[in-house]
């Protein structure tokens, strides 16, 4: 039977994978597929996880032909998903926060990153446009890391013609309040209007709880992000995220966040006051809003100017001494 851990996951959409096929699949097919649900593994790690399933029974090989599930295989798929379902985004997003060893003192530690693959002839327009995001404010940290095709780092595989870039996510940004023993829930995904770079209100929101989809990516797949406009015209709609926190921590969030900031760190939109609320959204009692700019941002504006991109965030750790000042 599974045990929940690092290859849980992975494990149960590869069976889930070798369900929807009657005849042998091969580890090239199964990987292309994996990517659709964010697993960026190389063919090699998938090779290593059918191994594992094999050697539990639950797929069976066919030599060149690839593998296919077992009965032991189908049974233990529907137990595992039986469990997924009560995996909420929430908690994969506070166990990845909660994960952030990053410390402004001395800009070293552990953070949580988004991955976009891309088009390599993208390369020149995607540093120009996170430089534009960084100029705005509209990125949580000015770190970045590029992979060119065929390159593998942190299980991410890229492929030919294509490159992958990584940026800090704003759940970086939750880790490091967390880490300091300040309570941070997770609310809401959702659209702020903006006028003259002005953040004025939420204008849809998706509550985190009890959603297996982030909220921010339901918004970006139906292109009713505007960033593009709003690096032209000051106006447009962001993907933002919001955050309650106890009234009592304010002052140490205020101090945190311009620690951070005096280190070169951005993002944050409103730091509301308690009981008020923030671009029009209700806070309850003693308790204040925080709203952050989503780090699914770069892949947005870039699938706004037409580039073909696929998007993962938030997708994994990394030292960001592995990464470059923008």
């Amino acid at each position: 039977m599974f045990k929940p851990g690092d290859s849980f996951r992975k494990e149960v959409e590869i069976l889930r994978i070798l369900s929807q096929y009657r005849k042998p699949v091969g580890s090239t097919v199964i990987r292309e597929e994996l990517k659709k649900k964010g697993f960026l593994l190389s063919e090699r790690a998938v090779r290593y996880h059918l191994q594992l399933l094999e050697e539990k029974g639950f797929v069976e090989g066919h030599e060149r032909s690839g593998r296919t599930i077992t009965t032991k295989g189908l049974e233990e798929l529907s137990r595992a998903l039986a469990a997924q379902r009560l995996d909420f985004v929430v908690t994969h997003f506070l166990s990845l926060a909660y994960s952030v060893t990053y410390r402004p003192e001395s800009r070293s530690g552990v953070v949580v990153t988004n991955v976009f693959l891309m088009d390599k002839n993208a390369h020149d327009r995607m540093l120009e446009t996170v430089e534009a995001l960084w100029e705005r404010r509209l990125l949580p940290a000015p770190y970045i890391k590029v992979l060119d095709e065929g390159e593998e780092y942190n299980e991410v595989s890229v492929p030919e013609g294509e490159i992958a870039f990584f940026t800090v996510c704003d759940l970086t940004i939750d880790g490091v309040l967390i880490r300091l023993g300040i309570p941070v829930m997770f609310k809401y995904g959702g659209l702020v209007q903006t006028v003259n770079y002005k953040p004025i209100r939420f204008v849809e929101l998706i509550s985190y709880e009890g959603t297996t989809i982030p909220p921010l990516e339901v918004f970006v797949r139906s292109n009713q992000t505007s960033i593009t406009s709003f690096l032209e015209t000051g106006s447009g709609m962001l993907p933002v995220v919001l955050r309650e926190i106890p009234a009592i921590a304010r002052k140490d969030v205020v101090e945190t966040l311009e620690k951070l900031e005096s280190k070169g760190w951005g993002g944050i939109l409103v730091v509301g006051e308690p009981n008020e609320p923030v671009l029009g959204v209700p806070v309850p009692m003693d308790r204040f809003g925080l709203s952050m700019v989503g780090g699914i941002t770069p892949g947005a504006a870039l699938k706004e100017m037409g580039i073909k991109i696929e998007t993962f965030a938030p997708h994994c750790l990394l030292e960001i001494k592995e990464m470059k000042m923008i």
